[in-house]
């Protein structure tokens, strides 16, 4: 029992600290480049994923009357006029959509190229962490948790084994209680440094979205900027947050039939291979709390969502964009 003691702590304890430098120098690799939010579409994206910046597109022009969201759940074009890249998306989805449902809009514009671009471009300045990058250690940090979670009852059938096979004489301390110390610090650390790589916001981009958001603390911010920071569940229009935060339950409960676009966000579909698709929450690390917008986005480290064919974000040879979730 001693030596299986010993043998525990070496494993557990060489395996722990080497999971734990290599996940902190993986997150600090991942820091590089511009470290600024450039517009409030990087902030939505940083906090919510592709859902928050689509679900602030559509706030923008329902306010400004460029498009009417109405019950229910349908989009109308007033006036086909876009300012931004994420804007045209937009419109381009009313086109294509069927009677122009709110959540199948919502869902073209979470994969599309404009806010697929954005997660790219965030990534390229190590604001993000692409989904797939250290999948490796996640996967490490979890099978170390796993195994010393097993590692509890099989050492109190240990110590089982060791009285009955003492006989009448003294058997020291009970290897339970001798293998404690090592497996719950080891399951504790593996979980935790798996939760830590797997996070889709990096250091730097929380660092940048907290500043973002110091930085609009005391201004009127329009309703792109608004929506980034505080989610569609802090519209004071009513109707317009009934509508949005229903598009992003339907869009959760239709993933085995639409495909959604990958950013390592929010609301998930069925996509084989991740990229910018799932939720922003602490799990899945991407910022700020979604602020109720359903939790729904696009990438996160489950239930993904891309899996069309369009070249653009979604599971095509491209590689362009398709991610993994947890909510915000």
């Amino acid at each position: 029992m001693p030596l299986l003691a010993l043998a525990l702590y070496l494993a557990v304890g060489l395996s722990s600290a080497l999971l734990i430098v290599k996940v902190s120098a993986a997150l600090r690799s991942a820091s590089h480049g511009d470290a600024r939010i450039h517009d409030p579409y990087e902030a939505a994206f940083l906090a919510g994923g592709p859902a928050r910046v689509a679900d602030a597109a559509l706030a923008a022009l329902h306010t400004d009357g460029r498009v009417v969201v109405g019950g229910p759940g349908v989009v109308t074009t007033v006036r086909q006029v876009a300012h931004d890249p994420v804007e045209r998306e937009v419109f381009r989805a009313l086109a294509t959509a069927p009677s122009g449902a709110l959540h199948v809009v919502r869902q073209d514009v979470m994969r599309s190229p404009a806010v697929q671009e954005i997660g790219h471009a965030l990534a390229a300045r190590g604001l993000m962490t692409p989904p797939r990058q250290h999948s490796g250690l996640s996967t490490w940090g979890l099978t170390q948790g796993i195994l010393c979670l097993i590692g509890l009852p099989l050492s109190v059938f240990a110590t089982v084994v060791q009285f009955m096979d003492s006989g009448h004489k003294p058997v020291g301390l009970p290897f339970v209680l001798t293998a404690l110390p090592a497996l719950i610090p080891g399951m504790v650390i593996g979980f935790s440094q798996a939760n830590r790589a797997g996070r889709r916001v990096a250091p730097e981009g929380r660092r940048a979205l907290r500043s973002y958001s110091a930085a609009h603390a005391h201004a009127a911010p329009g309703v792109v900027a608004f929506v980034a920071l505080r989610g569609v569940g802090a519209l004071p229009d009513p109707h317009l947050r009934a509508q949005l935060t229903g598009a992003a339950r339907l869009g959760r409960g239709s993933r085995s039939t639409v495909s959604h676009a990958p950013y390592a966000g929010h609301d998930s579909a069925a996509c084989s291979e991740p990229v910018w698709c799932a939720s922003s929450g602490s799990g899945s690390g991407c910022g700020a709390g979604s602020g109720g917008s359903g939790g729904s986005g696009c990438g996160g480290s489950s239930g993904s969502s891309c899996g069309s064919s369009s070249g653009s974000s979604c599971g095509s040879s491209s590689g362009s964009s398709c991610g993994s979730s947890s909510s915000s």
